[in-house]
């Protein structure tokens, strides 16, 4: 595919980078487009892990306050899996061990990437690096967790797989890593997969 990029320039540096570009791109009969003027939401990739345990049929969710949910719908206490953002030279795996730690106080024991995927390509660059985990203690009690220094305030907590999905069909889950997480573990239950012991590995 060719990419004519006429200009781009920076016009906010922050957390979230935004990049303005003007552009021309093949289209499907091998023309060039028009000019087009796009803009570029860059941050680091994220890392999220759905914790299922298998013996109990479970699933670890957190809840935590998500300010631009607030914002939105004035009720900012989001139901998730965990996950976090990559740092510099952080593998996704790395990133997975220390989110789930921070998060529940638990240790990550094994984690089989389900997918990776970009979660709003209109225009935001950073993908989801989503992975299927299990932890070394399950029965190691779980509250309130999270970086005071980052000012979060994470409770976690076990939901019985088939809550946790009644959840979703509800409304009371509408985070999209999670719906995902979720329902991709559902589908690989449903079709028999043995494979709910993730290989560190990946």
């Amino acid at each position: 595919m060719k990419v004519e990029i006429k200009e781009s320039r920076i016009e906010h540096d922050g957390f979230v980078k935004i990049i303005k570009s003007t552009l021309r791109f093949q289209r499907f009969g091998g023309e060039m487009s028009e000019e087009i003027t796009r803009f570029h939401y860059h941050r680091s990739d994220a890392v999220a892990v759905l914790i299922y345990d298998e013996v109990n049929q479970r699933v670890l969710l957190i809840r935590q306050f998500r300010y631009a949910v607030y914002a939105k719908t004035r009720d900012g206490w989001l139901t998730e899996c965990v996950a976090g953002m990559m740092e510099e030279n952080e593998t996704p795996l790395e990133v997975a061990h220390r989110e789930v730690f921070e998060e529940t106080g638990l240790r990550l024991r094994k984690a089989e990437l389900l997918a990776h995927y970009f979660f709003s390509p209109g225009g935001c660059s950073d993908r989801v690096h989503l992975y299927l985990g299990t932890v070394e203690n399950s029965d190691q009690p779980v509250g309130v967790a999270g970086l005071e220094s980052e000012g979060e305030e994470i409770q976690a907590e076990w939901v019985p797989l088939q809550e946790a999905l009644n959840r979703v069909d509800e409304g009371k889950i509408v985070d999209g890593k999670t719906i995902i997480a979720l329902t991709l573990l559902e589908r690989r239950l449903r079709d028999g997969s043995k494979n709910t012991e993730p290989d560190l590995s990946q």
